[in-house]
C-alpha cells in the first residue's frame, strides 16, 4: 500500500534527507546493474563491446533525457496540486499525462527503430564497434514504453512525497537485471543483445511494481476528476507540455553537447574511448546522490510552492545545498584516490593497454577537484523547476552545451584530449552562475511580494 507524504509540514532537513536517501538507494541499485553490465561486457565481450556501449551513452541520454525530462515536468504540476490539496485537479492532470505518455511511447519507438543506424553513423561510431552498438540501441529502443511508464508512475509517487515504493522497485529490478545479465551473456551467450534485454526487462518490472501502487492513487483521485471530456482538457494538456517541454529540451541540449563531444572522442584511439567510458561509469555512479537530491528538492519545493509556504522553500534549499556539497566532497575523495582501482574492476588488467587507466585516471582527477559544482547545479536547477521556472534551467543547459563543445573543438587543439575533460568543468561553472543568479532573484522577488 502506497503512502503519501506531506512535505509542507515538519523539519525540512529530515524530510529532504529521508526522501533523498530513499531515492539515492533506489538509484544506486539502478546504477549497480549498469555497472555490472559494463563489467560483464568488458570481461566477456572485451574492450570493443565496452567501447560500443560507451559510445551510445549520449545517444541514449538524448532519448531518455527527453522522455524523463518531460515526465519530470508533469510531476512538478502534480506535486503543486497535491500541495494545494486539490485532488480533483490532480486527477484531471494525471489522466491527460497518461494519454501523452501513450502517444509519446508509440511515436518514439517507431521513429528511433527506423533511424538508429543513421544516428549511430552521425555520432561517428567506430566501424569495428558499429554492429554491437546497433544491436544494443535497437533492443533498448523497443523497451521505451516500459521506460516511459516506469518513470511516469515513479514521478506520480514522488509528487505525493512517496519515495519508498521507487526504492523497493529499483532494488528488486536491479537484482533481477544482474541475474538476467549472467543468464543472457554468460550462460546463453547472447552477447550485447543480452545486456540490453536485461535492462529492458528490468524496466518492465519497475513499471509493474510502481504502476500497481499508483492504482491506489488513481482510485482516490479519479472519483474527483469529473468528466474526461470537459472543455478544459486541451488547456490541461497544454499546461503539462508547457512545463514539461523546457525540462525535456534541457536534456536534449545537454545530450547534443555530449554527442558532439563523443564524436570528438571517437577521433582518438580505442584506448582513450575505453578509458573515457569506464571513468564515465564511475562518474555516473557517484552522480547518483546529486540526482537524488535534485528529485527530492523538486518534490519538496513544488509542494511548498503549492501550499504558499515560501519560508520553507528557502530553508529547504539552503539545507539541501549543505548536504549536497558535503556529499560531493566524499565523492571527490573516492574519484581522486580510488578511481584507478575502481577502473580495474571493469576490464582484465593484464589484457588491456595501460593507457586506458592513464586516460581514465586523469578524467576522474579533474572531475573530482570540481565535483561540488555538479551537486550545486542539480539542487539549484531542481529548486527553480519546483517553483515552476523550467525556462532558465533549459537556458543553463544551452550554456553547458557551449562550454562542452567549445572545449572539445578548440581547447583540444592546444592541450590534446584533456580539453574534453575540462569542458565538463566549464559546463558546470557556467550553468551554476545562471541558476544561482536566477534563484536569488526569484527569492528576492517573492520577498517583495509578501
Amino acid at each position: 500500500m502506497s503512502r503519501d507524504k506531506d512535505l509542507t509540514k515538519g523539519n525540512p532537513f529530515g524530510l529532504i534527507f529521508s526522501f533523498s536517501v530513499s531515492m539515492m538507494m533506489g538509484n544506486v541499485f539502478q546504477q549497480l546493474y549498469t555497472v555490472v553490465d559494463s563489467i560483464i561486457i568488458g570481461k566477456k565481450i572485451g574492450p570493443i563491446g565496452l567501447a560500443a556501449v560507451g559510445g551510445t551513452d549520449w545517444l541514449l541520454f538524448l532519448v531518455n533525457g527527453f522522455l524523463i525530462g518531460l515526465i519530470q515536468g508533469f510531476s512538478v504540476i502534480l506535486g503543486k496540486k497535491f500541495g494545494e490539496n486539490n485532488e480533483k485537479d490532480f486527477g484531471r492532470y494525471y489522466k491527460k499525462a497518461v494519454l501523452l505518455c501513450l502517444v509519446i511511447s508509440v511515436v518514439f519507438v517507431a521513429v528511433l527503430l527506423l533511424s538508429s543506424g543513421f544516428l549511430l553513423r552521425l555520432i561517428g561510431t567506430k566501424p569495428e564497434a558499429f554492429s554491437y552498438a546497433h544491436t544494443y540501441v535497437n533492443v533498448i529502443f523497443v523497451g521505451i514504453p516500459f521506460l516511459v511508464f516506469y518513470q511516469f508512475f515513479a514521478a506520480v509517487l514522488r509528487s505525493r512525497g512517496n519515495s519508498r515504493i521507487h526504492l523497493m522497485a529499483m532494488t528488486i529490478s536491479s537484482i533481477c537485471n544482474i541475474i538476467l545479465d549472467l543468464l543472457f551473456i554468460c550462460v546463453l551467450n547472447m552477447g550485447i543483445a543480452g545486456a540490453a534485454l536485461g535492462t529492458v526487462l528490468s524496466e518492465c518490472l519497475v513499471m509493474v511494481i510502481c504502476g500497481y501502487h499508483v492504482l491506489e492513487i488513481r482510485k482516490k483521485t479519479m472519483e474527483h476528476a469529473g468528466d474526461s471530456n470537459t472543455p478544459g482538457d486541451f488547456q490541461v494538456i497544454g499546461e503539462l507540455l508547457m512545463v514539461g517541454m523546457p525540462i525535456a529540451l534541457q536534456s536534449v541540449i545537454t545530450a547534443i553537447g555530449g554527442l558532439i563531444v563523443i564524436r570528438c572522442v571517437n577521433r582518438y584511439d580505442i584506448s582513450f574511448l575505453t578509458g573515457y567510458t569506464i571513468a564515465g561509469k564511475i562518474y555516473a555512479l557517484l552522480e547518483i546522490a546529486a540526482s537524488s537530491y535534485g528529485m527530492a528538492v523538486v518534490a519538496y519545493v513544488a509542494q511548498n510552492y503549492g501550499a504558499k509556504k515560501k519560508d520553507r522553500i528557502r530553508s529547504g534549499v539552503r539545507i539541501s545545498l549543505l548536504m549536497g556539497v558535503a556529499t560531493a566532497f566524499i565523492c571527490s575523495v573516492i574519484m581522486i584516490f580510488f578511481g584507478e582501482a575502481a577502473m580495474k574492476l571493469f576490464v582484465d588488467e593484464a589484457s588491456v593497454s595501460e593507457e586506458i587507466f592513464v586516460y581514465g585516471k586523469e578524467y576522474l582527477l579533474i572531475l573530482g577537484i570540481f565535483y561540488p559544482l555538479l551537486y550545486m547545479l542539480y539542487i539549484m536547477r531542481a529548486a527553480l523547476q519546483g517553483l515552476g521556472n523550467t525556462i532558465v534551467p533549459m537556458i543553463s543547459s544551452f550554456g553547458q552545451l557551449i562550454m562542452r563543445v567549445s572545449c572539445a573543438l578548440v581547447l583540444t587543439s592546444f592541450i590534446g584530449c584533456s580539453g574534453i575533460f575540462y569542458g565538463e568543468i566549464g559546463a558546470w561553472i557556467l550553468a551554476d552562475l545562471i541558476l544561482v543568479i536566477t534563484y536569488f532573484y526569484t527569492i528576492r522577488k517573492q520577498k517583495e511580494q509578501t
